[in-house]
């Protein structure tokens, strides 16, 4: 197992382009979703998942927008239930992942 101090990133592949997360641990350890608030990224995680118990998969993604992940089409305004969506996009794992 990686020391938790070390990440992957990973894009993640949606009809606008790709929503990009960062993850620490083992894969095989149980995943845990984490989530950044409106002006936070992904790398809002760096400082915090070292101080969290080992053996789980701690996956921060970034939003549409947000961070390294996509913006949207120019006049679609950000709302949080598109954020919702795009959960859903990742949790069911509708997306094609690749390590960056």
């Amino acid at each position: 197992m990686r020391a938790m101090g070390l990440f992957s990133e990973l894009r993640l592949a949606v009809p606008w382009g790709h929503i990009a997360a960062k993850a620490w641990g083992s894969q095989h350890g149980s995943p845990v979703l984490c989530l950044h608030g409106w002006l936070g990224n992904a790398n809002s995680f760096n400082r915090l998942i070292p101080l969290l118990p080992k053996g789980f998969y701690y996956v921060a993604m970034d939003f549409g927008g947000h961070g390294l992940s996509s913006h949207y089409s120019p006049g679609l305004p950000y709302y949080h239930l598109n954020f919702v969506s795009e959960i859903r996009r990742v949790v069911a794992g509708s997306c094609r992942v690749t390590s960056k």
